[in-house]
């Protein structure tokens, strides 16, 4: 059964049944655009297209409306055993939906961070590699599992971070202190050909292989500084340390962000206001 028979069972006029059609078809091609599958995506990627749509200058009224498109989609893909969960149930907008960034860290506190995990000799060389990349590079955790030695541009002091459907590709410099480590390593590594901080006999990409390694790491930085959450939180704060010396565009580019609208919710001077609005404003379940 067709969507739109879905809507015309449900007693539904032709103009609805056209409008809601409309609309889920705008949400289905966003989505294909962001390399989701319709039968897969969820809560957070809904988030995501209700920050786009907002963005886009569509209203909070329209996207009420929209929503309430998307949750009878849902309902559908579930009469038709292609999913059995509807992310958009119980979802309504009050006001604008933005994912706050919180619990920043500075960057000299992350910089300390690195300087201690790096004097730290019994330590995996690799893993302190992992810890500077994410600081000085604001990579994510899924960018540095995909990390291949040929993806270092050594000569350059350079290391280049390969774009998905989600996100953008970008050359990013190395900081002075990642340069000596990172070449000693790409000399040892023994995965050559392969990831650089799985081990050959792991790929395909072993996930789970990097954050249990990760998951270690983090436990010790958390002796050194109990502030720290996640890799995430790594991110969010080094993303908006460049907010206050770089411009929008550069920064959009070095966080690799397909939207500027998702590098926008990093201004500092608009945490507050931000806050405040979530506050008020928010989805109700």
């Amino acid at each position: 059964m067709s969507f739109e028979n879905y809507l015309i069972q449900k007693k539904y006029s032709a103009s609805t049944v056209n409008n809601y059609d409309r609309d889920r078809i705008h949400f289905i091609n966003w989505i294909e655009e962001e390399g989701i599958e319709a039968e897969r995506f969820n809560y957070n990627e809904l988030l995501e297209y209700i920050r786009y749509c907002y963005a886009a200058g569509i209203t909070n009224g329209r996207l009420q409306m929209i929503l309430g498109v998307i949750r009878h989609y849902c309902q559908y893909l579930i009469s038709e055993g292609k999913r059995s969960d509807n992310p958009a149930a119980g979802l309504f907008i009050k006001g604008l939906v933005r994912k706050l960034p919180t619990n920043l860290l500075s960057m000299e506190e992350l910089e300390e961070l690195y300087r201690q995990y790096c004097i730290q000799l019994k330590e995996d060389v690799s893993k302190k590699i992992m810890l500077g990349l994410l600081i000085y590079q604001g990579i994510a955790v899924s960018e540095l599992i995909r990390l291949k030695a040929h993806h270092f541009r050594m000569k350059d002091c350079k290391v280049f971070i390969k774009g998905t459907k989600r996100s953008n590709e970008r050359l990013l410099d190395l900081h002075v202190s990642q340069v000596l480590m990172l070449q000693k390593y790409l000399d040892s590594n023994p995965y050559k050909d392969g990831y650089l901080f799985v081990e050959a006999k792991k790929t395909p990409v072993s996930e789970k292989n990097v954050n249990n390694r990760l998951a270690y790491m983090f436990k010790l930085l958390r002796q050194l500084n109990s502030r720290l959450i996640s890799a995430k939180q790594i991110r969010n704060s080094v993303i908006t340390h460049w907010l206050r010396h770089y411009n929008m565009r550069q920064v959009q580019y070095m966080a690799g962000h397909k939207y500027v609208s998702s590098t926008e919710r990093y201004q500092v001077n608009n945490l507050e206001d931000l806050a405040s609005e979530l506050a008020h404003h928010h989805p109700m379940k």
